[in-house]
């Protein structure tokens, strides 16, 4: 409920759902123009411009189906909500919405929780969850650089003892926190590649497991409410939260990141479990919406996005992952088209509220109520900033270091300014986030708990090196430089700022929030430089380490052993990208690749004796000559793939291990053209990248034919009819041509060659990964819904006309017509 609203307008609304359930029967009639009397009869010119039109209306959360477990779960958790508001007292009800960060209640240069103050706020405030890890902004006092699990579990076992003492009606608070590739601030824990790099995989089996185990070290050490993933689309790689993102596709996004992802997070569908076997969180959908794409590439500033493109590129991942229960939503932080999103009642209430029908809570990203004085200049009162989010549907306010919020909020309500009753429309929704995660059974972390074992596990360092493998993505392979043969190499040159660094490896929100600040805060983390040592382990081949060059830094010297070495080594492997980074501190002002690496890499290719491969670890794609990458014998694109990926790149140099990533984001070839690969028709000729989206390279050849739909054969070359909103199953053969068995991502694009919305060239519908020995054939078949076929229309709709599509996949592609 909004603080001012209408009956009128919900009515309204309704009708307005209702009648988008049918075909628009404005539009249907199509003039036949080789029948027509006359064309030039001016009653009749406009038919000329008439199409066959499908509307369509996206199924909302609240409509979805249920079991009878299901309908008995809510019961249950509504009868137990209701019961316990109806004793919370109206500063209790907004303690729920307050959450503050941990490193105020710690002791200084400590670990340890100043229990008096937390006394104090607890009695005073009621505050309801907390957050963020206390080594997150670097190391303490010198000496204090990560949190260990018996030390996370001391810190939220006092902070609830003390939360539960001071709350009338024993309300326990939640832990929200950052575990966005892995559980990244518990100390041994295993980290995954960045989302960037799973999205690589093109499997969103791999993502669910990775999101598994994140889970279960988090929850393990008490963390049930988990600020992952990031849903953005990565249009603009200036930006420094690009890795975050699951790349620049809307549909790779949903199912990598929307249900991959959350799915593995919560263990199921939020908030009805079904045959849950680990411990499982609440996930947070971030950043909704728009934030991935700032004009000037900087975080946190202004995007200027159509409410079209806003509609058909950066909502249909948030749509996938609440349909797939997704428990919570975190705001962007920045402005679109002039409102931020914690202001913006459009997007937030009316399409993520009420249009997807998602009910889940709504936080705030870091202090951007008070931004919205301090930063945005939306108004110069805290007063109105907090009723501005209220209306925006917000429900919680990562506040994070002070009382205002609280503290003014009651007295908008004991002023009846706010209705008490839009106080407890959010803290329900966070009573029923607490219960899903059983914090009123259970809200002490168990210091016994099994799972506390299998923190950095073998088995899970094992699964994320097989992770690792499967998003590794092998970009150029002049001459088949690639695999290396290990018996004809003697010396082999490991060089490079990245090559023999963790945290360089890790990037970002890394045991701090800019990444790991020393290696050897990361047990059992294998660089690149130890995963070719580790290869080559009781062979005859030396492996030389020389550093090259370190970034930003020209330095003569090392330039000058690295050469010396190349001129003798049988092979060069070069390793490069940028140092860790997050959120406003990574901001750039030009996307090239640093010029100290560069000046090594051209050293390398213009002197070294054997081929020279070139690695790049790195958040977003840094532009290298074209002009010097064609020289270089084999470019692997490694994104930011965590602690664990030397060994498993070595397998990929030494041919152990089949390449099969893909590409998740174009690779610029200059800083000028940074579009995504959907780009329009009338930009044809204008998009040269140095790689396209989806491109991938293996050691084995796929071949593909025999692609057919199921709809009627039509003359011409592989063409068929079908009906305007019928599902369409589309089917192609896959054979490994190849020597070695290796693992395919079969991509499946569609092209609407003529649409009253200009229509991208391409775009990615569906994908599936197979493996195949050598010699075997597999049959993939994927279903394409109308949706599939849709636009959105010049009035904002969900839109599907009749016409000409294309449906590509491989070198294989049918014509198809909607009629």
């Amino acid at each position: 409920m909004k603080i001012y609203y209408s009956f009128t307008i919900v009515v309204l609304y309704l009708f307005v759902i209702l009648s988008t359930l049918t075909i628009d029967a404005r539009k249907v009639v199509v003039q036949d123009l080789n029948s027509q009397n006359d064309i030039n009869n001016h009653q009749n010119y406009k038919s000329l411009l008439s199409r066959k039109v499908l509307k369509l209306k996206q199924p909302s959360l609240k409509n979805k189906d249920l079991t009878d477990r299901q309908k008995q779960y809510i019961q249950d958790r509504d009868g137990f909500v209701d019961r316990l508001l109806a004793t919370l007292s109206l500063k209790e009800k907004i303690g729920q919405m307050t959450q503050i960060d941990v490193d105020i209640l710690l002791e200084p240069d400590s670990l340890s929780i100043n229990t008096n103050y937390l006394n104090q706020i607890s009695s005073q405030y009621f505050v309801g969850s907390f957050l963020n890890s206390p080594t997150a902004n670097g190391v303490i006092d010198g000496n204090i650089h990560y949190v260990n699990p018996s030390d996370w579990i001391n810190i939220l076992t006092t902070i609830q003892n003390i939360t539960l003492a001071n709350s009338p009606s024993k309300v326990p608070m939640i832990y929200g926190m950052d575990s966005v590739h892995g559980a990244n601030y518990v100390h041994g824990a295993t980290m995954f590649p960045h989302n960037t790099g799973l999205a690589a995989t093109f499997n969103p089996d791999l993502a669910k497991t990775a999101n598994q185990i994140s889970a279960k070290d988090s929850a393990a050490v008490g963390f049930r409410w988990i600020f992952s993933p990031v849903l953005g689309v990565a249009m603009q790689p200036l930006w420094s939260r690009t890795y975050e993102t699951f790349g620049e596709d809307p549909y790779l996004g949903s199912q990598i990141g929307g249900v991959g992802s959350v799915q593995g997070l919560q263990g199921g569908i939020y908030p009805l479990y079904e045959n849950v076997t680990m411990p499982y969180v609440v996930s947070t959908l971030k950043h909704y919406m728009g934030y991935s794409n700032p004009v000037n590439g900087k975080d946190r500033t202004p995007a200027w996005i159509p409410e079209r493109m806003l509609r058909r590129y950066f909502l249909p991942s948030f749509y996938e992952a609440i349909m797939s229960g997704a428990g919570s939503v975190m705001l962007n932080s920045g402005e679109v088209n002039g409102v931020p999103m914690h202001a913006s009642e459009k997007y937030v209430e009316d399409i993520l509220r009420g249009d997807f029908g998602f009910d889940g809570v709504i936080v705030t990203d870091w202090q951007d109520i008070e931004k919205l004085v301090e930063f945005h200049h939306l108004t110069d009162s805290m007063e109105e900033a907090i009723i501005y989010a209220l209306n925006a549907g917000v429900d919680m306010s990562m506040v994070p270091d002070d009382f205002s919020f609280p503290t003014i909020l009651y007295q908008l309500v004991t002023d009846n300014i706010v209705p008490e009753s839009r106080i407890d429309e959010s803290v329900r929704r966070i009573l029923n986030l607490k219960y899903s995660v059983g914090l009123f059974d259970t809200p002490f972390p168990d210091p016994n708990n099994q799972y506390l074992a299998t923190i950095g596990s073998e088995n899970d360092r094992q699964t994320a090196e097989s992770i690792i493998a499967e998003s590794i993505t092998l970009l150029q392979n002049n001459n088949n430089a690639l695999p290396l043969n290990p018996s004809l190499i003697k010396n082999i040159l490991v060089t490079g700022p990245s090559s023999n660094s963790i945290a360089n490896q890790c990037g970002g929100w890394s045991v701090h929030w800019q990444g790991v600040a020393a290696d050897w805060e990361v047990p059992n983390g294998v660089t690149v430089l130890q995963g070719i040592q580790n290869y080559f382990n009781n062979t005859p081949t030396n492996v030389v380490f020389k550093q090259g060059n370190i970034y930003g830094v020209a330095n003569d010297t090392l330039y000058t052993e690295a050469y010396l070495a190349s001129l003798e080594a049988d092979a060069v492997v070069v390793v490069m990208g940028e140092l860790p980074e997050a959120e406003t501190p990574g901001d750039i002002n030009d996307l090239a690749m640093d010029p100290a690496s560069v000046e090594l890499l051209t050293l390398m290719v213009q002197n070294a004796k054997g081929p020279v491969i070139l690695v790049l670890m790195e958040a977003r794609p840094r532009v290298l000559p074209p002009s010097l990458i064609s020289l270089v014998d084999a470019v692997i694109m490694a994104y930011l793939p965590g602690p664990q990926a030397g060994n498993p790149l070595a397998g990929i140099l030494f041919g152990d291990i089949n390449p099969s990533g893909r590409l998740s984001i174009t690779y610029p070839a200059t800083t000028g053209d940074i579009s995504p690969y959907y780009y329009k028709y009338s930009m044809y000729g204008f998009h040269n990248p140095l790689f396209s989206f989806g491109d991938g390279l293996s050691y084995t050849t796929f071949s593909y034919s025999n692609v057919q739909c199921n709809g009627t054969a039509v003359s011409g070359q592989n063409s068929y009819n079908a009906t305007l909103g019928e599902y369409i199953s589309v089917q192609v053969t896959v054979e490994n041509t190849g020597k070695v068995a290796g693992k395919e991502a079969v991509l499946f694009y569609l092209s609407d060659l003529y649409a009253s919305v200009t229509p991208e060239m391409k775009m990615l519908k569906r994908f599936q990964k197979i493996q195949l020995n050598p010699g075997d054939s597999v049959v993939v078949q994927v279903v394409l819904s109308p949706y599939d076929f849709s636009f959105i229309g010049q009035d904002n709709e969900i839109t599907v006309e009749q016409g000409q599509f294309v449906v590509a996949v491989g070198n294989q592609q049918l014509n198809l017509y909607l009629n």
